[in-house]
């Protein structure tokens, strides 16, 4: 069998995370980084097998935040027996809404034509606004009964496992949860 050092890449490593938004010919990139955590996802390791070369990109658009993966990499390890490489977009999918699925042409022709982008708000209500270094910071205040907050939060949760120790998504389809009770400030 293959050396496992040889087809492993760390999975902290491997995920860039990136804000997009629209630019003069293509969607730009604002932000890019790594996560602090993976094993949440990827297992207490942080590790991942079967790649050689992996790149996992996890790209959000800066205004709504729909994400969009994409899994490259130079050499996927052939199964032998019951050794097979993980399929990392369908480990994915148990932590991020299906549309971070679609092609990244798609994502980034929705990206470039959005014409909703250039003065979208956050849903719910603007409770205070400030300027500071001449920059202009607003605070919106929603509930999360509300479909549009609900949608966001669903969008963008997978960061909390990434970037908080323990940190878990919250169950916005649990029956038992009272959505109404919950204030989400932007």
């Amino acid at each position: 069998m293959a050396d496992q050092d040889e087809w492993s890449s760390n999975a902290n490593e491997a995920l860039n995370i990136s804000f997009v938004q629209a630019g003069q010919q293509s969607p730009v990139k604002l932000s890019t980084f790594h996560p602090k955590f993976t094993y949440p996802i990827f297992g207490e390791e942080e590790c991942i097998f079967g790649y050689q070369g992996l790149n996992i990109t996890i790209r959000f658009a800066a205004h709504d935040l729909p994400p969009n993966v994409s899994v490259k990499y130079d050499k996927k390890f052939k199964t032998v027996n019951d050794t097979k490489a993980l399929d990392i977009e369908e480990t994915l999918k148990e932590w991020m809404p299906e549309v971070s699925f679609e092609t990244p042409a798609e994502f980034n022709h929705k990206i470039q034509y959005d014409t909703a982008a250039r003065n979208w708000k956050p849903p719910g209500e603007l409770v205070e606004s400030y300027q500071s270094q001449g920059r202009k910071f607003e605070i919106w205040c929603a509930d999360l009964i509300d479909p549009a907050v609900r949608q966001l939060i669903d969008r963008i949760q997978i960061l909390v496992s990434l970037f908080i120790e323990g940190g878990t998504p919250i169950p916005l389809d649990d029956a038992d949860w009272s959505l109404a009770k919950w204030r989400i400030f932007f």
